[in-house]
């Protein structure tokens, strides 16, 4: 398993690139209004396999927070719950404990 830090680092740089094709997809549409869109997604999977691999991710808590929960925009209260108790899942800090620990 990765420690936070380096998971950290490596869910950034995955956010990034996910904002830079939006970005580039925004400016193609800016140009050409009848373009549809430039997808990415095999490189993002890959990269999600991987960390979901290197994190024991069984629950696909990744995968939950990228694309369910939007990069954790829409986490809320609830979100996550175990044992009666609300876990939060809005920052990455809060996935990473939330796959270590749920």
């Amino acid at each position: 398993m990765i420690n936070k830090k380096e998971f950290t680092k490596i869910i950034k740089r995955l956010v990034t690139l996910k904002k830079d094709e939006d970005n580039l997809n925004k400016a193609f549409k800016r140009f050409e209004p009848d373009f549809n869109y430039i997808n990415f997604g095999r490189y993002e999977e890959l990269i999600t396999d991987t960390l979901k691999k290197a994190m024991n991710d069984e629950s696909d808590w990744i995968g939950y927070w990228l694309y369910e929960l939007d990069c954790g925009t829409k986490a809320r209260i609830g979100s996550v719950k175990k044992d009666g108790k609300y876990i939060p899942i809005k920052t990455i800090s809060n996935l990473y404990d939330c796959i270590k620990n749920v």
